[in-house]
């Protein structure tokens, strides 16, 4: 067999069946992040310490066994991809989700990709090119990250958009031009996250190859007695104790916003936030692979959102900020520019007293609001007919926000404020407005390592043999940490990455398979 490359990975997964067999170092990784915790394993495979969470193949004979050609752990977005992409390659596929309903993470989504060259962009007329996509993500987190997962997702975009479209979801162009984004490339499912995750569930469900398991919790994986090769994972159905067995092993499991410790841990600034997050998202996945010498990056990077109604308890528009509106705290000061990603303003709004701010706004930002109507009903504006008013009602000190806004209009005449904004209004005369607002966060961005083919790595780049994973568990491409984020990251990531490791999951056997790399050309090329 030949060498396969980064592109002869995706060629192949383009047409068909695939055997990946190349080798080297990964060129394109990020410093490696020290796992904590874990136990020690050599590049043999052979671990040096003990296990708590997996088990050897024979401690788990007596369990109810099942065996297939893949198991899928995690029924989010990443999940259903891979069980269909294994599918389509033949494989007979188990996948086990731990909650009662599909979904996950992408179910809550919005929906939203960026996606270049598809139908839709060249029906618009929008110019656009994979090189201008991957500036546009990397640009947010300092070029940072790796650029063979962002080029791999850009070039994958129009592909995926083509292929969940055969199973039947329906994609849409947003006419918006996005925070960050420089050109007309953000596609949307109808529906949002339920409609593509509904219409990828349906196609799953008529895959004679694919076994769904649900209320299906895995406790850990399972190994092979001789070695650390992962055959499988074990884990409660009921009142079952279970355990699967299968050629190659894909962790689909999500991330961990919803684990308290590992948020803690690693995403400190963010604890405070409201979780609008799957309920799955308890990043015991990342656990398992790391106890296996899985190497973590960018564990500290997530997505957070800065405009949560509190009164509400619902994500309100950040065009009445983009459009000359301020953030104001307890206090009455303004504390950041307002114009920026939703994403990135988070945490400055959780650090604030109480970790609550003030969304401040005029009539030229109703104007242009597609939510303020719902506000008034839902009776969460509070109102002043001039500063001092707006102070009494939000319970600010009256003289630190009408010096707030002063120094605002005052800036207004000049073009820049003091915080470098010059996305201005007109003007920012009373009446004044003002809803209650803290942060969320949506999802963690950090996993364990992978190549572009979804095979987890450890730290020296040698692979866990049997295990391969996508989505919310693996390293994200957001940012190395913190609350850089660029809108589609995490759903883009999912589909692409999830389809690409059920292919090689179903194509490969533990001895055949090898590290993916970026190419030398390839690199230089984006250099």
């Amino acid at each position: 067999m030949g060498n396969l490359t980064r592109r002869d990975l995706l060629k192949g997964l383009a047409i068909g069946s695939v055997t990946i067999a190349s080798a080297g170092a990964l060129s394109a990784c990020a410093p490696s992040e020290k796992p904590t915790d874990s136990a020690a394993t050599s590049g043999t495979g052979q671990s040096t310490g003990n296990f708590a969470y997996a088990k050897r193949k024979s401690d788990v004979a007596s369990m109810q066994l099942s065996e297939t050609d893949v198991l899928v752990i995690g029924g989010g977005g990443a999940g259903i991809c891979a069980a269909l992409s294994a599918a389509e390659q033949g494989a007979q596929v188990i996948l086990c989700e731990k909650t009662s309903t599909l979904g996950g993470a992408t179910m809550l989504s919005s929906g939203k990709i960026p996606a270049v060259g598809t139908k839709q962009q060249t029906e618009m007329g929008e110019a656009d090119s994979i090189g201008a996509c991957v500036m546009d993500i990397m640009r947010p987190n300092n070029y940072s990250v790796r650029p063979d997962l962002v080029y791999t997702v850009t070039e994958q975009s129009k592909d995926i958009v083509e292929w969940t479209e055969a199973h039947g979801a329906v994609w849409t162009i947003d006419q918006a031009l996005y925070y960050g984004q420089t050109a007309h490339r953000m596609h949307t499912t109808n529906d949002a996250g339920k409609g593509l995750t509904d219409a990828l569930i349906a196609s799953m469900g008529n895959e004679a190859n694919i076994t769904q398991m649900l209320s299906c919790e895995m406790l850990g994986l399972v190994l092979a007695d001789e070695d650390d090769t992962v055959v499988g994972a074990y884990g409660k159905s009921g009142k079952d104790e279970i355990a699967v067995i299968a050629n190659n092993t894909v962790l689909a499991s999500s991330g961990f916003a919803n684990n308290a410790d590992m948020l803690a841990q690693y995403c400190p600034e963010a604890v405070d936030a409201v979780k609008v997050v799957a309920p799955g998202a308890t990043g015991e996945g990342i656990l398992w692979a790391q106890e296996l010498g899985a190497e973590l990056q960018n564990m500290g990077a997530y997505q957070g959102h800065a405009f949560h109604g509190v009164d509400n308890g619902q994500t309100l528009e950040q065009g009445v900020a983009n459009n000359g509106g301020i953030i104001v705290n307890q206090e009455g000061n303004r504390f950041m520019s307002e114009y920026g990603g939703y994403s990135e303003l988070s945490p400055h709004v959780l650090a604030q007293t109480d970790h609550i701010a003030y969304l401040c706004f005029t009539d030229a930002q109703i104007e242009k609001s597609a939510k303020y109507a719902g506000w008034e009903e839902e009776g969460i504006v509070m109102k002043g007919a001039d500063a001092a008013e707006l102070a009494a009602a939000i319970g600010a000190d009256t003289a630190t926000l009408e010096k707030t806004i002063a120094e605002y209009q005052e800036a207004i005449g000049k073009g820049e404020d003091k915080f470098n904004r010059a996305h201005l209004p007109a003007s920012f005369d009373g009446p004044y407005y003002a809803v209650k607002i803290t942060g969320e966060i949506r999802h963690t961005q950090g996993g364990m390592a992978t190549d572009v083919a979804g095979h987890v790595l450890r730290a020296d780049k040698s692979l866990i043999k049997g295990l391969y994973a996508a989505g919310g568990c693996t390293e994200g491409f957001s940012s190395r940490g913190g609350a850089a984020y660029m809108s589609g990251n995490g759903l883009i990531q999912a589909l692409v990455f999830g389809k690409i490791a059920g292919a090689a999951a179903a194509t490969e056997d533990t001895e055949s398979a090898t590290l993916v790399e970026w190419t030398k050309s390839e690199k230089d090329a984006y250099l």
